[in-house]
This record gives structure tokens, C-alpha cells and sequence, in this order.
């Protein structure tokens, strides 16, 4: 028997704390580069398991010999390694090999698409739809047991359950509920009726439904998932039923959200007005920017019965180009008299057909430092002086606010805490950037931060968390709401008005 058999039979018989000492000792000797058939099998399988993901090409290569000489289970394992790297390098994995977890389901890696179930069955591997159905019957049985636990498990605020619903039991439900979304207990069930490859609901839940049998075995065109939710109740979400393609991606990506799910103890729906029936005025303005070196176009929303001589509050946006749902709220609002009248200056983000994310570059600090700096001096001075001297905006710092959502809360709190001298208040919603040992944050004199964030949007939560913990160390005055939410336009829309009513009331200051 060779040196190398007999490392070999010592790393089979070790144990996982002494095997990464054998491991060592195999990735250094001279005879590994020669290894063929089934040596070669055995010293991938080895480093496979027991070496770093950086020597996953050697476990591969190794395989890939093996493979060559027909020796049974080597190709599996060369796949195995080639989906690593392939996920690894941040590319889709190319045979289905490598599943993930996430919220506690098995969910398989992305995939390429250009291996075909011939392919795979020639390294010996079952066609892509089996191995989908094992992981769906695995994922089945864990939820089974979680339909019959109490709770959550433990550190998760939803996770799927399965109580082996009947076709019968969902049509009724779907029947009563024909946007596909009811409650029992804790427990929220969701329908969707297809003929299609697959169905996931989205965005909040993205875990794939699955096809329900009639009662003779054969598939039905009814896709369910079932969710354990904390504080069901209260929460409030947008989702849509979006079809997938055979690869299990969203066909076209994610599609539109066209339902609303509201818990019977959430916070009740604010009125809206739709666009044609502002009783304010909603325009589009091509603004030439110094600073930018180009026009950007910018929103603005004047409140009914506006004259320029009124010196009105005033909110300076980011992502003018999605501020619509908003207005419509903030202008629904005014007319109830549940918020004074106010100004919106809503700057479109920057073009999206260009190279790389120029939004995160303008909208946060620590990038781009000339892009955020150019941006910074068109929000906080261009568009200031422009609307203070169009539109009578107030140049008074307790009737100006700046408002973000996501990489714009991020803008909200940086440029907030620049510009202190400018604004009285920051209405930050689900920021992605907590705070750090770099954050420059002085009580004395800061705005009032109005912060929001979702339960279900994870890290947002967390960063938003964070500003609230952050704020109150340093006992500067804000206000976080806490609500049952994913990064949902929904709860930013719902909560703006309320940061309004919250920083000026409901009286017009002048």
C-alpha cells in the first residue's frame, strides 16, 4: 500500500477534531497531484469535508478524475464542489446540489439553467424536479412539526407550518377570502390558484407555496402556503402571488403586489386620495443642479389653497420618482385637517439605467465621497433655496424636515446630522446603516428623529433598533414606532402622515 493509502485510511478513522490535522498533512504530499480513481475519491471526500472552502478546486479536480474513470459517487461530488465555488464566487450553482436554510425551510441555491436532467443523470445525479420534491418533503415534515409545536422557534418572528390542508378546506377558505390570505389562530394560510410550474408569494414570506392533491393523489391547481407569525394581529403587509419558472426563480422577477393583508388589532388604514382626485397639486420639474452637473427632475406637492406668501412646513424628499403614494396620503390627510397643510420636495433618485448603484453613492457617506458631497449640496442647498424662493417653503429650521426610507433613511439620518443647523426634524424609516463609533451625534441642538421599522425586514429592523437605542443614550429627543411590517411600502406611507401630525400638529404655524 502506498504513503498516501495509508493517510488515507487514518483520515477515514479520525474523528472531526484530529481529521484537519490529516487533511493537513494530505494537501502537502507529493503524491496527491498523482492521485487517480478511487484514491482520488477518497482524498476529495476527505478534503471535502474536513479542509476550507478554499479547497474546494483540489476536492473538485479530484473528483473530476474519479469521475473520468468511472468510479461510482464521484460525480456527484465534483458537482457538489463546482456548485460551491459557483455560490461562493456569488454565481448561480449549475447542477442543484447545494441547498440552503432559510427561516428554517431547505430552500436549494440558485441555478444557471444550463445543466439539463441528462447532464446531471450523467454525473449521477436525479433529475432537478425530484430533487426538488425531497426537499420539499423534508421541508414538509419540519413544518409538520412546527404546526404541532407552540410558538416560534426560538430567535424567528414567523416560520412555515403545514397542517395538510385539504383541496376542499381551501377552496371554501379562497371562497370567503378572494385575495388568498386568512387567519386562524396564529397561523396565517395563503391561497393561490395556478396551472403554472410554481407560485411564491412575495415580498414578506418569499418561501415557494406548495400544490395541495386532490383526494385521488393527482396535483390540484390550488398552491398554499401556511405561516406561524408573531403578533399576527397587528400586522399589516403588502403581497402578491408571483409565478415561477422551472429553474423555481420568479418568472420576470419579482411582480406586482397587488394585495393587502391587515391584522385585526394593526393600526387602521389611513384614507387615501387618488391621483386624479388631490384636492392639493402634484407637479414634475426639471431641475438644472450645479452641483450635480446635470437635471434631475424633482416632485412637488403644494397643499390646497397654496400662495407663495404662506412660509408653509416643508419636507424635503428622497425618491421623488416613487413619492406618489405618499402625497396621497399626506393630501387626504390635510383635507381631514389631521395634519397642517405642508410642502413636499421629493428629488428623484438618480437615473437607474446606469453603471453600478448610484442611488446608495449619492445617498450615503463612506462610497463615493465626491458623488455624496455633489448630492448633498443640491439637496440641502439647491432645492432649499429653489422652493423657499418658488414655492414660500419655510426657511425656519422647526418647519423643515428631510425624509427617507431605506438607503434614503440612511441620507435622512447622515444628512440630518450634518445639516443640524437646517432641520428640525428627520423622519427616517427601516434604515439599512446603524449607527457606529464614527457617528457624530450631539443631543444639544440635534432635529427630532422620527424612526419606523418592521419586525419583518430583519436587518432594517435591527439598524432602525439600533438609531432608537443610539438616540436614547445620548438622550436626544425622537420617537420609534415599532410595527408588524417587511420593508413594505405600506407601513412608510401609513407612518409619514403621523410624523407630520407628530412634529407640527394640526395647526398651520403661521
Amino acid at each position: 500500500m502506498s504513503a498516501i493509502g495509508d493517510l488515507l485510511i487514518q483520515l477515514e478513522g479520525a474523528d472531526f477534531e484530529t481529521a484537519p490535522f490529516f487533511v493537513r498533512e494530505l494537501l502537502q504530499h507529493a503524491e496527491l497531484p498523482n492521485l487517480q480513481g478511487r484514491e482520488a475519491l477518497r482524498a476529495s471526500r476527505a478534503i471535502a469535508v474536513h479542509a476550507g472552502p478554499q479547497q474546494l478546486p483540489i476536492a473538485g479536480e479530484l473528483a473530476g478524475r474519479a469521475h473520468q474513470a468511472d468510479i461510482p459517487g464521484a460525480g456527484a461530488l465534483f458537482a457538489e464542489c463546482a456548485d460551491k465555488i459557483a455560490l461562493m464566487s456569488g454565481r448561480p450553482q449549475r447542477f442543484g446540489t447545494v441547498v440552503l436554510e432559510h427561516q428554517g425551510d431547505l430552500v436549494m441555491g440558485p441555478i444557471d439553467g444550463v445543466a439539463d436532467d441528462e447532464m446531471r443523470s450523467s454525473f449521477g445525479l436525479p433529475p432537478l424536479l425530484e430533487m426538488r420534491q425531497r426537499i420539499d418533503k423534508q421541508n414538509q415534515s419540519r413544518a409538520r412539526e412546527r404546526h404541532q409545536a407552540v410558538g416560534l422557534p426560538l430567535g424567528q418572528k414567523f416560520c412555515r407550518v403545514w397542517s395538510d390542508p385539504s383541496v376542499a378546506e381551501l377552496r371554501s377558505g379562497l371562497a370567503s377570502n378572494p385575495e388568498g390570505a386568512w387567519v386562524d389562530g396564529n397561523d396565517l394560510t395563503m391561497v393561490c390558484q395556478s396551472t403554472g410550474n410554481g407560485i411564491i408569494p412575495g415580498p414578506v414570506f418569499e418561501l415557494p407555496m406548495w400544490n395541495v392533491n386532490e383526494d385521488d393523489g393527482s396535483p390540484s391547481d390550488l398552491w398554499c402556503s401556511q405561516i406561524r407569525l408573531d403578533r399576527l394581529s397587528e400586522a399589516v403587509f403588502g403581497y402578491g402571488f408571483w409565478p415561477l419558472n422551472e429553474d423555481g426563480m420568479p418568472i420576470g422577477g419579482r411582480g406586482p403586489v397587488d394585495h393587502r393583508f391587515r391584522g385585526s388589532a394593526a393600526p387602521a388604514e389611513l384614507p387615501s386620495h387618488e391621483d386624479d382626485a388631490l384636492i392639493g397639486s402634484l407637479e414634475t420639474h426639471e431641475f438644472a443642479s450645479a452641483a450635480l452637473r446635470e437635471n434631475r427632475r424633482v416632485k412637488v406637492y403644494l397643499p390646497p389653497g397654496h400662495t407663495t406668501g404662506m412660509s408653509l412646513p416643508v419636507i424635503y424628499s428622497t425618491d421623488g420618482n416613487m413619492i406618489q403614494p405618499y402625497i396621497r396620503r399626506v393630501d387626504a390627510a390635510i383635507a381631514r385637517s389631521t395634519i397642517p397643510p405642508v410642502i413636499l420636495i421629493g428629488a428623484h433618485a438618480a437615473p437607474m439605467d446606469r453603471t453600478g448603484n448610484e442611488r446608495a453613492l449619492e445617498y450615503l457617506p463612506g462610497f463615493d465621497d465626491q458623488r455624496f458631497d455633489r448630492h448633498q449640496r443640491f439637496f440641502v442647498d439647491e432645492l432649499s433655496n429653489w422652493a423657499e424662493g418658488e414655492f414660500g417653503a419655510s426657511d425656519r429650521r422647526e418647519f423643515r424636515a428631510i425624509f427617507g426610507c431605506s438607503d434614503g433613511a440612511g441620507h435622512a439620518l447622515a444628512t440630518a446630522s450634518m445639516h443640524r443647523q437646517r432641520f428640525g426634524h428627520c423622519i427616517a424609516y427601516s434604515t439599512g446603516m446603524p449607527p457606529d463609533e464614527q457617528t457624530r451625534w450631539d443631543a444639544d441642538g440635534a432635529p427630532f428623529v422620527h424612526l419606523c421599522a418592521g419586525t419583518l425586514e430583519p436587518g432594517f429592523h435591527q439598524a432602525t433598533e439600533a438609531w432608537a437605542a443610539w438616540l436614547h443614550f445620548h438622550e436626544s429627543p425622537h420617537h420609534f414606532t415599532e410595527r408588524v411590517c417587511g420593508h413594505d411600502l405600506i407601513q412608510w406611507i401609513e407612518e409619514l402622515p403621523r410624523a407630520i401630525a407628530r412634529a407640527w400638529g394640526s395647526d398651520n404655524p403661521d
